[in-house]
């Protein structure tokens, strides 16, 4: 099998890689930039959490119609779809003069990502060869994405502390329309004329409306410390929807996601595992630039702290496959998921007197690396059991639970976070402050823990344990 890459398959790679970049390093210079967003915005803390969550929540609910969509109307057509989706609600994002104007901002950002990725993926399937091309293809492109998130500390900070916040979302507009204008020059191979299929709007709407009304009345404010009924009633009516939407898959047509692949166990186990894991990771990553903006950090400090992390989990991510063909995807999981409920109990002691070198350096090091072996060992679990032509699929459906593990999580530990914080009397706003991040991260490091637990019940070590279907590679921001 020939290993080099064509000139024009090169082009593509590097258009397709760089798309992957610039989504992830968005992602992560808007959570650098979160102190200065609030300041300028005159957000409240509890509502600062829905900058994230926003984004995170529309990318989750539509990926499986982006990879639908590229199927059927031309991978590179609704890559550049959106592309300019994404840029657009950059620009819009870059003007916004109030709240809500952002939020909104991220929510179409999140749609244009969700378009882009499974686009962008498919392309690379179509236009390697299998084997050592498509291998390498990955490889970059995977590379490319944990590079992203590092970069994007650096980045965030910099422009942050030069150019202000809005800075980051004009950035992102001329490298999209550079990006669009490479996708019409470049030559891509015919995708596979398939059959039409409806798509399922039912279905669609449906797990809409019953994550936004799950996540809203999960972040609804308390009052004196006590759910008022209508927080109640949204958290009661977002669970009745989403009974809903299960109910729909069972008889649609072409479920946005199929049930029947619920009876692999490993897929069900590590699904939650990633549900999980996103949760505490989104939270502990929020949390985290909130304390070292109380340390009176530079957004461009905060960057460069948490590079270490971006960094060890892109070496991670090289040699995980190996620790996997030698030990099998599920002990990887119960060590790293161990070692992640560790990291949470320790950071959970952080507070004003606590030095950066000894205390969040080790940790940020030791979860770097366990966080990027976790986060391969869940995808490789999540499809050893399905048949190779159903990966792409299980894919979609990995990468959802993902992303919703990462918007409903952070709404969850942003809450108990903020009530914390409000119930604390007699004491400074900054100690206030860090007694709720102190409680949401003992709780991530119990979700850790049940994630550990869950572990245990997933398959034993799969015959491919140390190989990642390419169609199942998703995106980690």
């Amino acid at each position: 099998m020939k290993e080099r890459i064509s000139r024009a398959n090169m082009i593509l790679l590097i258009i397709v890689c760089f798309t992957q970049f610039i989504e992830v390093m968005n992602s992560t210079t808007v959570v650098v930039a979160l102190p200065s967003i609030q300041t300028a915005l005159h957000m409240q803390a509890n509502d600062l959490q829905w900058i994230v969550t926003s984004y995170v929540l529309t990318f989750a609910c539509f990926l499986m119609i982006g990879g639908r969509a590229s199927d059927l109307l031309g991978r590179k057509r609704v890559l550049m779809i959106g592309l300019a989706i994404f840029s657009l609600s950059s620009l819009t994002g870059a003007l916004a003069t109030d709240p809500i104007w952002l939020i909104a901002s991220r929510a179409i950002q999140g749609i244009g990502a969700a378009l882009s990725i499974p686009a962008a993926m498919s392309l690379i399937s179509n236009n390697f060869p299998a084997g050592p091309q498509r291998n390498k293809a990955f490889g970059i492109f995977g590379a490319l994405g944990s590079g992203g998130a590092a970069a994007g500390s650096i980045v965030g900070g910099l422009l942050t502390d030069s150019a202000g916040w809005r800075s980051l979302f004009y950035l992102n507009v001329p490298l999209g329309i550079l990006l669009i204008l490479g996708l019409l020059f470049v030559k891509v191979s015919p995708s596979v004329i398939q059959q039409k299929q409806s798509i399922d709007w039912l279905g669609l709407i449906s797990v809409l409306a019953g994550i936004f009304v799950l996540v809203y009345g999960i972040s609804m404010p308390n009052v004196d410390g006590n759910w008022p009924t209508a927080k109640i009633t949204m958290l009661i009516i977002g669970v009745l929807v989403l009974g809903v939407f299960i109910f729909v898959e069972k008889f649609a047509e072409n479920p946005l996601m199929p049930l029947r692949l619920f009876k692999f166990r490993s897929l069900v186990t590590s699904n939650i595992i990633g549900f999980l894991m996103f949760s505490y990771m989104t939270g502990f990553n929020f949390f985290s630039t909130l304390y070292f903006h109380e340390l009176g950090y530079s957004s461009l400090t905060v960057g460069l702290a948490f590079l270490p992390l971006g960094l060890t989990s892109i070496v991670v991510t090289q040699i995980t496959p190996f620790f996997m063909r030698k030990f099998g995807a599920k002990r990887v999981l119960i060590v790293t998921q161990a070692i992640n409920a560790l990291g949470m109990f320790w950071l959970s002691q952080m507070n004003m007197d606590k030095n950066y070198a000894s205390f969040i350096l080790p940790a940020f090091v030791v979860l770097g690396l366990s966080i990027g072996a976790s986060y391969t060992a869940v995808i490789v679990g999540s499809v050893q059991d399905v048949k190779p032509e159903e990966h792409g699929i299980a894919g979609g459906i990995v990468n959802t639970f993902l992303q919703l593990g990462g918007s409903l999580g952070l709404s969850i530990l942003a809450t108990i976070a903020a009530t914390v914080t409000a119930s604390a009397h007699d004491v400074s706003a900054s100690t206030a402050l860090l007694s709720g991040f102190h409680t949401a991260l003992i709780v991530s490091g119990f979700f850790a823990i049940i994630a550990c637990i869950l572990s245990f019940m997933s398959s034993g070590k799969s015959k491919k344990a140390g190989i990642i279907p390419q169609d199942a590679r998703v995106n980690g921001d």
